[in-house]
């Protein structure tokens, strides 16, 4: 038996009589007119099991539903090991290993987190879409969220954009930090080199929060937390006080204990877009992470 995406369905209260569906839609619901033009494409709005347009009037008292129609995408299942830590009709949460992309690049189509989670829905006979929320870099393992429909996605980047979404991070670096915790507020900007970024005036605003757990002769075990996402913004963050991850050969040195930046995506957590719960996460640590700590 397939199964999908379940509706979103609300009941209309009566303050809400003589006013339109479109108006609900963007103001209660806060959805995208992207979005809402899509709902009229596929005619996916309906009042009391009726289909109507959005300059449908409510009487009140009225059952919306809103059906959420999987997009149509071009990446190739793939059966492949995947850790799920949490997963509803909604979202999935995966940890993800190091070496593995995210999603299909240019000159690498399969392998993929996206890959792994197409193959593991179609042999369930699940009908969903992959939508990641934020990504890590192919080096970086840990958590991953990823929700099921262009819904559930602009409802999380919503809460990402606006520092909602919270994600913390484990990494050992190399050199002895001389304070306990900062913040660092450099902007992160590209380099004519592909996969490198630098510290730059006229880069993109980047927060990083950072806080001791273990000082070793050599290092420290921290705790980062991101307050925006941009590409290799703790490795490059860390690099510029002089405190480079451990393995990060593009921003440090190569390291004999480990084969790659000593940075794990260990926590997680957001608001279910459904639900309104409060989803806290949490993800085992990886065994070459573990043998420096």
């Amino acid at each position: 038996m397939s199964t999908t995406v379940p509706p979103l369905t609300r009941e209309i209260p009566f303050c809400w009589t003589g006013k339109t569906v479109e108006s609900y839609l963007k103001t209660t619901l806060r959805l995208s007119r992207g979005f809402i033009r899509s709902l009229k494409r596929t005619n996916g709005i309906f009042i009391n099991g009726i289909p109507v347009k959005t300059s449908y009037r409510f009487l009140g008292g009225e059952q919306l539903c809103i059906v959420l129609t999987p997009r149509s995408q071009t990446i190739q299942p793939e059966i492949l090991p995947l850790e799920v830590i949490y997963e509803d009709p909604d979202v999935i949460v995966v940890n993800k290993p190091a070496g593995q992309l995210v999603h299909p690049v240019r000159n690498q189509k399969t392998g993929t987190l996206a890959n792994a989670l197409v193959g593991y829905w179609l042999s369930l006979n699940e009908t969903a879409s992959f939508h990641p929320i934020h990504r890590l870099d192919k080096t970086t393992s840990g958590l991953v969220l990823v929700a099921k429909s262009s819904w559930a996605h602009q409802q999380l980047a919503s809460q990402l954009e606006n520092d909602r979404l919270h994600r913390l991070y484990l990494a050992v670096c190399s050199g002895r930090p001389t304070r306990k915790s900062a913040l660092i507020t450099l902007p992160v900007q590209e380099t004519k080199y592909v996969m490198k970024r630098q510290i730059a005036a006229n880069g993109k605003t980047a927060r990083t929060v950072w806080r001791v757990l273990r000082i070793y002769p050599s290092g420290a075990l921290m705790a980062v937390k991101l307050h925006s996402g941009r590409t290799h913004q703790i490795r490059v963050h860390l690099s510029h006080i002089g405190l480079p991850l451990r393995g990060d050969a593009l921003y440090g040195r190569p390291d004999p204990k480990i084969d790659r930046p000593a940075l794990h995506a260990v926590r997680l957590r957001f608001i279910h877009p459904r639900t309104g719960d409060r989803i806290k996460l949490t993800a085992p640590i990886p065994r070459d992470f573990l043998s420096l700590i």
